[in-house]
């Protein structure tokens, strides 16, 4: 598997970017061979003062990080990240074994500098993939990406902004015009995966028969749906109530990003 790490250019509205890896999306994290990850993980611990130091800069508990240098368990992909952070190597490195081995002067800096470390209970930040099959809006084609690349936000900033939970969030990558000028080809959409009722006017991640669409979504007393999109250019879509239960919802968009 190849994996590098890389800058995420897209930092509005409070989010701090963590980083994008590229990985292909079967394998597990950190995958392959766990008996070397250990290995490559205590050659990591015996740069700092303790494991414990280490546990603590990554966000997870002294007993959790026990497990991942005794091979009992693995981190997910966002602990992984959060791992790598903390000791300042690369996650394609300390995943897989990948690229060249930090030196051991820098990994040592690292260890017995207290800046980096993590208060909180967690990781700081939600790594989201952005999903291969991306929702349509009009002239736009579903695509499967032979790679994945992930995005980091900050647990702080989507419970302030939202009041959501790290699970209950799904991020969306737009493709096509029909929702212009608002939404973008190209943008990433945050969506709240708690919210799949149509009680409230909005934007909606949907999906009817197999097709993934981005549309506003009107419920009607009658319990039909009227689909519309932004661009003026395409005509409101009329669902009737008994085919209203084919259309099923993702979620309900909360935030776009994209290029100015």
């Amino acid at each position: 598997m190849n994996a590098e790490t890389r800058p995420i250019h897209l930092a509005p509205f409070g989010i701090t970017v963590a980083m994008s890896i590229k990985l292909k999306p079967t394998i597990a994290v950190p995958g392959g061979d766990r008996a070397s990850f250990v290995n490559r993980l205590q050659h990591v611990v015996a740069q700092w003062p303790s494991a414990d130091r280490l546990a603590k800069a990554t966000g997870v508990s002294p007993s959790a990080f026990r497990k991942w240098l005794k091979g009992e368990a693995e981190p997910s992909r966002d602990r992984l990240v959060a791992l790598a952070g903390a000791a300042g190597v690369t996650v394609s490195w300390l995943a897989q074994g990948e690229g060249p081995e930090p030196s051991l002067v820098a990994l040592t800096a690292r260890g017995h500098d207290t800046s980096h470390l993590v208060t909180s209970d967690g990781p700081p930040f939600l790594v989201l993939p952005k999903i291969a099959v991306s929702a349509a809006a009009g002239a736009g084609r579903q695509s499967a990406a032979s790679e994945t690349n992930f995005i980091g936000f900050r647990h702080d900033w989507l419970k302030t902004s939202f009041g959501l939970e790290p699970q209950d969030i799904l991020l969306e990558t737009v493709v096509g015009d029909s929702m212009e000028p608002h939404i973008h080809n190209g943008d990433i959409l945050l969506v709240n995966a708690t919210d799949q009722t149509f009680r409230n006017f909005g934007i909606y991640v949907i999906t009817v028969r197999d097709e993934r669409l981005v549309k506003r979504v009107q419920r009607k007393f009658d319990g039909s749906l009227i689909l519309i999109s932004d661009n003026g250019r395409y005509q409101p879509e009329n669902i009737a109530h008994d085919l209203a239960g084919e259309v099923n919802v993702v979620g309900r968009v909360i935030w776009r990003g994209g290029a100015i």
